[in-house]
């Protein structure tokens, strides 16, 4: 399951797909920012497995996909919560 997602395809629209609900919310959700960790995230991880794929294609041990795996994960899992809970302060 998790070949299928870590391609340079999927991430590259998960990364498109976390700016396009950045630009979508940013005028109505004041914590839209947050969006943009995960976005940077999956981009990377795009980059990383375009290059690998690219340049390195005979590499059978993939030690360096595990950190932007944790990267991917820990960030969508932190921010996306955080857009939509985290509150304006009150003005007083």
């Amino acid at each position: 399951m998790i070949g299928l997602l870590y391609q340079t395809v999927p991430l590259t629209v998960g990364g498109v797909g976390f700016l396009v609900l950045y630009f979508a919310l940013r005028r109505t959700r004041w914590s839209s920012h947050y969006l943009l960790w995960p976005a940077v995230a999956w981009l990377l991880a795009a980059l990383d497995e375009w290059y690998m794929s690219t340049f390195q294609p005979q590499m059978n041990i993939r030690v360096d996909a595990l950190p932007f795996m944790l990267l991917v994960a820990t960030t969508t899992l932190s921010c996306v919560p955080m857009t939509f809970l985290h509150r304006r302060p009150q003005r007083q």
